[in-house]
């Protein structure tokens, strides 16, 4: 089950809960992914659920502050009940530091041990969703024109990349 949301918005974190909360009372046996962690610290997030590891620990180790930047009271009640019901946290988010090489120099700039971390294949086909980051790209200020088809094609790479990377990993 998907359930969407927008990142500030605390009833939609709400809802996500209560959804959460009648799934686990009819199949307990589920894992909640976030997108919120990056997924070289989901053994912190392990020790978080399994009570090894308190949340400032758990939030100062999975460098959440840095790395995600939402008002972490937001998703606070999810992770709690995640830690008291015992139930996985997946991180499903794909190391920052990667995404940004990719945003500056492109997916061929990506080393052998980077592209281990990054899906096998990832499918540029779709023109739907091309589109759409296209509105959403021009929408950003200061883009050069001059430039803005290169850097394009790189916050396209970056976008997929966190898509499918994410995708891939749920």
């Amino acid at each position: 089950v998907f359930v969407g949301e927008t990142h500030d918005r605390l009833a939609h974190h709400l809802n996500q809960l209560a959804i959460i909360r009648g799934l686990h009372a009819i199949h307990p046996d589920l894992v909640i992914a976030v997108e919120y962690f990056q997924q070289p610290f989901q053994p912190y997030l392990d020790a978080y659920v399994a009570g090894s590891l308190d949340e400032k620990a758990m939030l100062k180790k999975t460098e959440y502050f840095e790395r995600w930047g939402f008002d972490y009271r937001l998703y606070r009640p999810i992770l709690q009940y995640a830690q008291e019901h015992s139930i996985p946290l997946l991180a499903l988010n794909i190391p920052q530091e990667i995404r940004r090489k990719v945003g500056r120099s492109g997916l061929a700039s990506l080393t052998p041990e980077e592209r281990t971390q990054v899906p096998a294949e990832i499918d540029r086909s779709d023109p739907h969703y091309r589109k759409r980051l296209e509105r959403v790209f021009h929408n950003h200020p200061n883009t050069d024109p001059g430039k803005a088809a290169g850097v394009f094609e790189r916050f396209m790479d970056v976008q997929l990349l966190w898509d499918e990377s994410m995708a891939e990993r749920a």
